[in-house]
Parts: C-alpha cells; structure tokens; sequence
C-alpha cells in the first residue's frame, strides 16, 4: 500500500511528465513516425474517445 505522501501531486513530475511527452512528440515528428496532424490528433482533448453529439432534437430558440 502507497504511503500518503507517495499519493500526492507532484507539479514537477507532472512538469518532467509533460516535457517527455512533448520530446518524445517532437522525435515523432522529426523521424517521419507521425504528422503533425496525427499528433494534433492524438494530443487533443477527447482523442480515443468515439462520441457523437445528437442535435436533431435540439430546438432553435425563438
């Protein structure tokens, strides 16, 4: 079991989190792996998430 302290938000893991990610990105990127729409993609704020959005029974307002 996590002690209490292990269980807390670390900003600076979470900044060091980030940074490998964007590196890890920007290799992507440079070694043709992925574009940057697919990047763009999967960086977004629901990517993964399938969902539609059904608007036919939403009225105008008058």
């Amino acid at each position: 079991m996590s002690s209490p302290s292990e269980q807390l938000y670390s900003a600076e893991e979470r900044a060091a989190e980030k940074q490998a990610s964007r590196d890890a990105d920007a290799r992507a990127l440079a070694s043709g792996n992925k574009s940057g729409e697919q990047l763009a993609e999967e960086n977004g704020l629901l990517w993964g998430v399938d969902a539609r959005i059904d608007f036919s029974e939403i009225r105008s307002p008058k």
